[in-house]
């Protein structure tokens, strides 16, 4: 039994040791970020809560970026710049996620749309603007058009995730989708993770293949932020809900529309089989067409070349092909 005993003892010892070693690890490497990674706009207050924001370029024409799932301001960055040659670009961190704090709210798409709209006029962002969503930021533009159409010049939706999709996992009914807790236990733990330096750890190394050196030192701060991934879980746990609110946009109007899709299969096998893959790709682009169809002045689904989702906004030539469709759109259907 002492045995037994002193094992537990200095297991548990062992245990707390990691633990305060972790936090420490965690709180140290908040200061470096604070010194070596600033963020690279500006705060802006929104219902007591800061918001990251980066604006620049100069013009008639204003953009508002949205980056997809647990990504912020640093997906942009080989974009943003081109787009500023041609008006004001301005790029943000969702609330949460990256610098911007968390707020009191949900994390589908109808809260995110309504903390934008707060953000616009906070920051007086010129309306009506060009909308860039990727990912699910396309998903949550489009639920902004519909419910502030006068803030929105052109919507580009690149790539939206398709509502079948983001409920292929889910089996109860609408109601219970919305009534479902956004953060639950593996957000929580999520949290967790991040307090202790896990993330932090694992995150070492995190897009130097893709960013530049100073980028991936914002992406890996990004991931190592207190509230980013119980964000990011929070927001995945809450897309049934926004695919339900996205089925809700039967239309936008007279607003301009362009949709665009990568060309290659998501990495990781998702597919058991080729038909398997070329049925679900059929349905992706019938879906995208339709989503242009909704527009009284819609295009596409217009295809990067060698492009995977993530490459489409990250990859250097895909980005150049990406922000080419984006400027002639604009320059002929958008405003």
């Amino acid at each position: 039994m002492r045995l037994i005993g002193k094992i537990v003892k200095w297991a548990g010892i062992g245990v707390l040791t990691l633990v305060v070693a972790g936090v420490l690890y965690q709180q140290i490497g908040l200061l470096l970020d604070a010194k070596f990674a600033p963020p690279p706009g500006d705060m802006v207050s929104v219902e007591g809560h800061a918001v990251h924001l980066v604006c620049m370029g100069q013009g008639s024409r204003t953009y508002v970026l949205d980056a997809g799932a647990g990504a912020g301001v640093f997906e942009w960055y080989r974009i943003q710049p081109q787009l500023a040659k041609t008006g004001r670009v301005c790029a943000f961190d969702r609330a949460g996620l990256g610098w911007s704090e968390a707020a009191n709210g949900g994390y589908d798409g109808v809260p995110a749309a309504a903390y934008l709209a707060l953000l616009v006029r906070a920051a007086k962002i010129p309306t009506p603007f060009i909308y860039v969503g990727h990912s699910l930021g396309a998903n949550f533009a489009e639920i902004y058009q519909a419910r502030y159409p006068n803030d929105v010049a052109a919507l580009v939706l690149i790539e939206p995730g398709v509502p079948a999709d983001l409920l292929e996992d889910f089996h109860g009914t609408r109601n219970e989708a919305m009534a479902a807790p956004d953060c639950d236990a593996t957000c929580y733990a999520a949290g967790a993770a991040t307090a202790l330096g896990i993330v932090r750890l694992s995150a070492i190394g995190a897009g130097r293949r893709t960013l530049s050196e100073p980028t991936s030192r914002i992406y890996q701060a990004h991931l190592a932020r207190p509230s980013t991934m119980m964000t990011v879980v929070a927001s995945l746990n809450a897309t049934p809900k926004t695919a339900y609110e996205d089925m809700d946009v039967r239309s936008f109007g007279k607003t301009p529309v362009l949709v665009i899709a990568s060309s290659e299969p998501l990495a990781g096998g998702e597919f058991g089989s080729v038909p398997d893959y070329r049925k679900w790709r059929g349905a992706q682009l019938s879906y995208f067409s339709e989503l242009a169809a909704h527009s009284a002045h819609g295009a596409g689904p217009l295809i990067v070349p060698n492009s995977t989702h993530a490459s489409m906004t990250l990859g250097e030539a895909q980005a150049n092909a990406l922000t080419k469709m984006i400027t002639e759109f604009v320059a002929t259907g958008g405003r």
